[in-house]
Parts: structure tokens; C-alpha cells; sequence
């Protein structure tokens, strides 16, 4: 049987309902929201810089999530929603039809929103064959996304709902960005008045959400069922040598050598299987690799900056976190190097820095199984392939070792290092036959997404 989320939902056949409690029949789309306890992009650094509540902590955060659904998800191709180039912020959590997001903040009574997004409308000038389908469709979406945040709000037992002003979302827009005043006045000023009375508060909108209980469409629950199947997870340590430089220097320069082959034949077996597969590379030569890894649809996510692991975030320009998102702003994981939480990995850092899951040792996280704490998917690393290059175990012990995990477990990872390869490549293409044979080979990404998508409420 498979499992479900809960959703809340608004169909077609609300329409008119909808316009009766003061929606425009063009602002209207069939659609869900998912409201999931986990930060949004930029959350926790917006909450903070926009002095809303003092709780901005990464359990305080949740985001609400806007989806079409039919007949307006028929408007355009499914495929549209994944373009990465579009869906800059790659909130869909492996569900079709994401149009809008919310952060929010919990605090007591009051419920707090610091940026309200739609990266399919507003980034529509990319496709711009779609251009005029998507804003004809999806035109209403921050009128519906409000609508789904006071929803939620209201389940929460909040009585009041804060929302920027424009001068304040813009001010805390970020600077590399083009900000476009009548687009942050049309979302942030303008629909707040459509949709709610609302009062000036300091720089924030405040709307009682008693007072506006009449102007609000209720949605109806739906639990939308998700796929509940075994997954195995590879995850590669892409590191070349750096992880054996303190302790090993000839080992490292060996490795620095031979890791780039093993880094090719391991992506031509994979697809030769047609297996995706996730690449923790480090920083500081992830645009030596990126497009080659990508070319396999393989997900990528950081093996820290430089594989240092007494690098500290108070040391300063030496935090990874900060010196891994100088690279790139988008990629979801971060694995630990030798498993090591560092403090500069709490949560709240890895929030702070857009980062969603952590994959480290079962040990080292305190749980065998993927879970979601204070907005951190935590995977767990159950086994690598270090017992293999310390000679600890033989490969044949460590492949049973390896499928009887994969048997005892509903979602298992396991580590292989592109440093330690020549200990297992040659058998490759075995060892993925016979885990493929037990159950579904994903990325660490794609099970963030269902630990994330599972805390909907």
C-alpha cells in the first residue's frame, strides 16, 4: 500500500466560491499546498536581517508550497516544472506542478512571512514559448498563495499573520539581483489589500486573521499518495587525495593521480545500468567534474570546501559552508568529510547557508534511518568503503555485509570514495545488478525530498 501526505486542496469546482469571497475568477487555479517544516530558500538569513520574530530558529520555520493541479496543470508540460534554469529555487520536493512558495516563521500567536515566491511566473521570460500560457494561468498565484498561508496560520492556533511591506522585502532583496519595484509592490502591498484588511505594523503588513476569516477560502484535506518502495542510495565521496593529505601524503598524491579515471568508469557503469547515483565532491574541484557527472543525471552536493574538517565557521574565510556556496547557491546536500560534525554543521548553520539534508555516519547522526530535524534531512551513511582500502574486510564479506543492509533496511545509503575505487570497480557492475534487483536506486536529493514532503501538515 502506498503511503500519503497530507495536502490541502482547492479544485476547480470552488470557482465560484471562490469569487464570492472576493477572488478574481482569473486570479483562480485548481490547486494544493503542501506546508512543510523545513526553511525555504534564504529563510533563516531573511528572518533575521527583517528583525520579524525573535524565534527565527530552523524548528520556528516552515514553508508552504503552491501547486497546479488539473485542468490549470495541464496548461503546460510536466517537464517545464523541473527546468532548472526556471525553477531557479528547486522547491517541487519530486512533485509536479509547484507554481509558488512561502517562508514562514512561528512565533506563539503570530505567524511571520519573509518572502513570497513564484520562479515559474516570475522567471517566464526564460521559456518564453510558455510565456503567455503560464501568466495567463498562473497569474493569481500570490492571491492564492496568501490564501494557503493564512490556511495554514489558522490550523496553527495563530491569530495574526505579519507580511512585509515592499520596502522591506526589497531592502532584503538580494543585491545581485535586478529588484523590480512594482513587482514587489504588486505581491507585497497590493494583493495583501486585495486579499485581506490589513494594518501597517512598523515595516510589516499585520492581518488578524479572525477579522478576515470571512475573506479567506477554506481548503479540504487530501491525503496524495507517495511512493513507498526500498531505496538504495550510492553516494561517491569525490575527494582525489585531499582526505589523506595530513595522513597519508603518498597515498594522497597516488589518489590525486588515479581518481580521475575511476571517476570516469564509475559514471560509464552506472550508465551502462541506468542507475542515478549522487556525487559529494569537494569544493574546491567541482568545476573540473560538474558537467561530466551531470551528463548521468547524477546529483551532486558538497563534500565540503577543501576536506578540512577543523575548519570552523568562527575562523575567519575559512568557513566551508560559506566558502562552498561562493561556488554554487543551489545544490540541497552537504556530506561530512570522515563524518565529523563539526559545530560549524548545526543546523541552524546548514539552514542559514540554503543547505536541506546532511549525509553523514549512522553514528555520528544518532539514527539508521533518513529523518528531519530542525529543518535537516539527516541520511545515514551505514556503510562505506573504508573496511576495503585498511584491508579490515575482505570484498566478498563486505558485499554481503553491503546486501545485508540493503535486505535489513527500508532506505539505505552507502559511501564509496573515487580515492578508494580500485578496492571495488572491477566488481561494479555485479554489486549494482544485485542491489538493483532488491529494490530502486535514487539520490540522496530525491529521498530529502520524501523526508521533507512526509512532514507535510
Amino acid at each position: 500500500m502506498p503511503r500519503t501526505v497530507p495536502s490541502w486542496e482547492i479544485p476547480e469546482s470552488r470557482r465560484a466560491e471562490a469569487v464570492a469571497r472576493g477572488f478574481r475568477s482569473r486570479h483562480f487555479f485548481a490547486h494544493r499546498a503542501h506546508c512543510v517544516a523545513k526553511c525555504g530558500p534564504d529563510h533563516l538569513k531573511l528572518a533575521q536581517g527583517m528583525a520579524g520574530p525573535a524565534t527565527a530558529t530552523p524548528d520556528a520555520c516552515w514553508e508552504v508550497i503552491l501547486y497546479a493541479e488539473a485542468p490549470a496543470l495541464d496548461a503546460v508540460p510536466a517537464w517545464l516544472f523541473f527546468d532548472d534554469d526556471l525553477i531557479w529555487h528547486q522547491q517541487q520536493l519530486g512533485q509536479v506542478g509547484q507554481v509558488a512558495s512561502a517562508n514562514l516563521v512561528l512565533d506563539g500567536a503570530a505567524v511571520y512571512s519573509n518572502a513570497l515566491v513564484s520562479d515559474l511566473v516570475q522567471r517566464i521570460s526564460r521559456r518564453r514559448e510558455f510565456k503567455t500560457r503560464v501568466e495567463t494561468t498562473f497569474h493569481g498565484w500570490p492571491h492564492l498563495l496568501l490564501n494557503a498561508v493564512a490556511g495554514f496560520a489558522l490550523r496553527r492556533g495563530a491569530r495574526e499573520l505579519y507580511i512585509p511591506t515592499a520596502d522591506l522585502a526589497m531592502r532584503h532583496t538580494d543585491r545581485a539581483r535586478t529588484v523590480q519595484p512594482a513587482l514587489y509592490e504588486r505581491i507585497y502591498d497590493h494583493t495583501v489589500h486585495a486579499r485581506f484588511d490589513a494594518t501597517r505594523h512598523g515595516e510589516w503588513w499585520r492581518v488578524s486573521l479572525q477579522a478576515n476569516a470571512h475573506r479567506l477560502l477554506a481548503p479540504r484535506r487530501r491525503d496524495v499518495p507517495v511512493r513507498d518502495e526500498k531505496t538504495i542510495c550510492v553516494v561517491h565521496d569525490t575527494e582525489r587525495g585531499l582526505g589523506h593529505l595530513d595522513v597519508d601524503p603518498d597515498f594522497a598524491r597516488a589518489a590525486a593521480d588515479t581518481a580521475p579515471g575511476h571517476l570516469e568508469a564509475m559514471l560509464r557503469v552506472e550508465q551502462a545500468h541506468g542507475h542515478r547515483t549522487t556525487y559529494a565532491v569537494v569544493g574546491c574541484f567541482l568545476s573540473e567534474v560538474r558537467e561530466r557527472i551531470e551528463e548521468g543525471s547524477h546529483a551532486v552536493a558538497f563534500h565540503s570546501y577543501d576536506h578540512r574538517v577543523e575548519s570552523s565557521a568562527a575562523t575567519p574565510g575559512k568557513s566551508q559552508l560559506q566558502r562552498c556556496r561562493r561556488i554554487d547557491y543551489r545544490l540541497k546536500g552537504y556530506r561530512a568529510p570522515r563524518s565529523v560534525i563539526t559545530p560549524e554543521l548545526a543546523d541552524d548553520r546548514l539552514a542559514y547557508y540554503n543547505f536541506e539534508w546532511l549525509a553523514s555516519s549512522a553514528s555520528s547522526l544518532g539514527t539508521r534511518i533518513p529523518v528531519l530535524e530542525r529543518g535537516i534531512v539527516k541520511i545515514p551513511v551505514v556503510l562505506d568503503d573504508f573496511p576495503l582500502h585498511r584491508r579490515a574486510m575482505a570484498y566478498p564479506e563486505w558485499e554481503e555485509r553491503v546486501l545485508h543492509l540493503v535486505d535489513d533496511h527500508d532506505v539505505v545509503a552507502l559511501g564509496l570514495h573515487d580515492c578508494y575505487a580500485d578496492q571495488w570497480l572491477p566488481r561494479y557492475p555485479r554489486l549494482l545488478e544485485r542491489i538493483g534487483r532488491r529494490g530502486t536506486l535514487r539520490t540522496l536529493d530525491e529521498v530529502a525530498a520524501g523526508v521533507m514532503l512526509a512532514s507535510s501538515a
